[in-house]
């Protein structure tokens, strides 16, 4: 059960990162003042961002309570696989050769710590 909560984890931390990517990305360049912050948090897509990434935060518990941590938060590294390539695919960054062969890396890594289970 531990393994399935953190895929939950993983799956809506990227969703929410990718939704939190979108809404800034209609606002453009933020500051710390107050009116951007307001913009922010008043922005549909950042607020269901920061919905998902707190909905992860609880499926995250649920994992830690199955799995020793030093399992687990490795396995929070899918997320940068999957979050390139939904940076590609939905928010149409432009991902070089580079970044694709680092996120190879990260998930041989993966690999590894989930076959030391």
């Amino acid at each position: 059960m531990g393994n399935i909560f953190i895929l939950i984890s993983v799956a809506l931390n990227v969703l929410g990162q990718t939704a939190l990517k979108g809404g800034v990305n209609k606002l453009g360049a933020l500051s710390l003042t107050l009116n951007s912050i307001f913009k922010a948090f008043t922005t549909p897509l950042v607020l269901s961002g920061l919905f998902l990434y707190a909905v992860s935060s609880i499926f995250w518990i649920l994992a830690l309570s199955h799995k020793d941590l030093s399992y687990a938060y490795p396995m929070l590294s899918l997320g940068y696989i999957a979050v390139v390539l939904m940076s590609w695919a939905i928010l149409g960054e432009q991902v070089t050769i580079i970044r694709f062969l680092g996120v190879i890396l990260i998930s041989f890594g993966i690999f590894l710590v989930f076959k030391s289970a």
